[in-house]
């Protein structure tokens, strides 16, 4: 633990329980968050076995893990983080997000959570504050697990629109309490809105009993997908026993994403919600899914004792307006065996190889990756087959042509690009490192 002078540190905001700082550097401005007290032993091994188990997640690049415990000259600790400069609510600050926007994210969150749920971690407080945007655009979930919040416990009554009835009442941190702050906070990014939004003269006493008796605001309009609604509501159900488990809501949004719905085709036409779309949305569900096309081989690892293969579907967080996804969405992957989904309701077919993939830079615990195509504004995507694992893990670079992966200095990887154009789809060759045997 290195020692940190206070004159270096420039103050950003005060929370309820920490204050954040800017940590300028010579390379990328971290931020500092300060507790108000030195870290007892207990709590700071905790931290670190909870981070360490984090980092291990498949799904750890879309988690704001601690880089490292930073201790100041009076004794307080601070945790030292990657510097996101939005968070959810200034990002709906100007209108909800994008209905296919909101999807994705909640298949993004809902992932973690599931991963985290069972590796046996709970995060304990999932907000709008704690959704963060990196500055690729990408989301992540903040202020991740158990030992800080038991340690400074935070007043619930700043968040209780956002917070599960049980965990009002007794001070409950459970898997099923994550569950429910997702659901309130995707619906937040849906609609604008907390579930439970302000009343005139109300206070905060009075928000805690609606949320102890009442049923969340509805999701209204006819661009929202019935099942989206219907999920959000489960996910905020008053009986932590009713909720789905993060896993089951993971299924669900991907169904979203395919466009399978509750239509008992499994095919939901979202071309009846365009006619009403709501004013300031700018990428309606029917952008991320659409008709089938056919079946895009995806990166496998051979020689490991399986074989892997991309099964996720992952995007960005836009804002309205904002992003060029608003105007051209990301290409969207699905898996090889079931419903596959194209970006725009043109069927086609991917190009032969025509991305060229870099030979990958090894370092040890990360990859660089490097790329390059002819032509401008293709959104890319690029997946990682790691040695062991039964699925391939795909990110979203956006226009971005370059990209550092995390991974284990023991195992093999292969990795492969895919890119999207107006509807036309290219890849690269599936490379490998360490000897690692890749096929398409």
């Amino acid at each position: 633990m290195a020692e940190i002078s206070p004159d270096s540190l420039v103050p950003r905001a005060v929370g309820p329980v920490a204050s954040v700082f800017l940590l300028p550097g010579p390379g990328p401005t971290s931020v500092l968050k300060v507790y108000p007290q030195p870290l007892d032993r207990r709590t700071y091994n905790g931290i670190e076995v909870e981070q360490a188990k984090l980092s291990r997640l498949r799904s750890a690049s879309s988690i704001l893990l601690v880089q490292s415990l930073e201790e100041l000259a009076d004794g307080r600790t601070g945790l030292r983080m990657e510097f996101c400069a939005q968070s959810l609510p200034e990002l709906v600050a100007t209108g909800p997000l994008p209905i296919g926007d909101v999807i994705v994210l909640g298949q993004i969150l809902s992932s973690v959570l599931a991963e985290a749920h069972h590796a046996g971690l709970v995060h304990g407080g999932v907000t709008p504050s704690n959704v963060v945007e990196r500055p690729s655009g990408q989301p992540a979930l903040a202020d991740f697990g158990m030992a800080l919040r038991l340690r400074f416990p935070r007043d619930l009554m700043g968040d209780a629109a956002y917070t599960a009835p049980e965990v009002l009442r007794d001070g409950e941190l459970s898997e099923a309490a994550d569950v429910y702050g997702l659901g309130a906070v995707l619906h937040l990014a849906l609609t604008g809105q907390s579930p439970f939004p302000a009343r005139p003269g109300e206070s905060a006493d009075d928000v805690v009993l609606r949320v102890l008796r009442e049923p969340p605001a509805e999701v209204t309009g006819r661009d929202v997908p019935p099942a989206l609604a219907k999920l959000l509501v489960r996910m905020m159900a008053k009986d932590p026993e009713l909720r789905p488990e993060a896993a089951a809501a993971v299924r669900e949004f991907e169904a979203l994403l395919a466009g399978a719905g509750s239509a008992p085709e499994d095919e939901l036409d979202f071309d009846d919600f365009r006619d009403e779309l709501a004013a300031g949305r700018s990428t309606p569900v029917a952008a991320v899914a659409s008709t089938p096309i056919k079946k895009r081989p995806k990166p496998l690892l051979i020689g490991a004792g399986v074989v892997v293969a991309l099964v996720a579907v992952v995007a960005v967080l836009v804002r309205p307006g904002h992003d060029k996804a608003s105007t051209e969405p990301p290409p969207t992957v699905s898996t090889p065996v079931t419903t596959t989904l194209s970006p725009t309701q043109t069927s086609t077919t991917p190009k032969p190889v025509t991305i060229k993939l870099n030979p990958p830079q090894d370092h040890g615990t990360s990859v660089a990756l490097s790329w390059s195509y002819p032509t401008a504004s293709t959104y890319y995507y690029v997946f990682v087959a790691e040695q062991g694992s039964k699925q391939a893990r795909p990110t979203y670079t956006g226009t971005r042509t370059s990209l550092t992966v995390p991974v284990s200095p023991t195992l093999k990887y292969c990795f492969q690009v895919q890119g999207s154009n107006r509807g036309e789809f290219f890849e690269s060759a599936p490379v490998g490192i360490r000897g690692a045997s890749c096929a398409s």
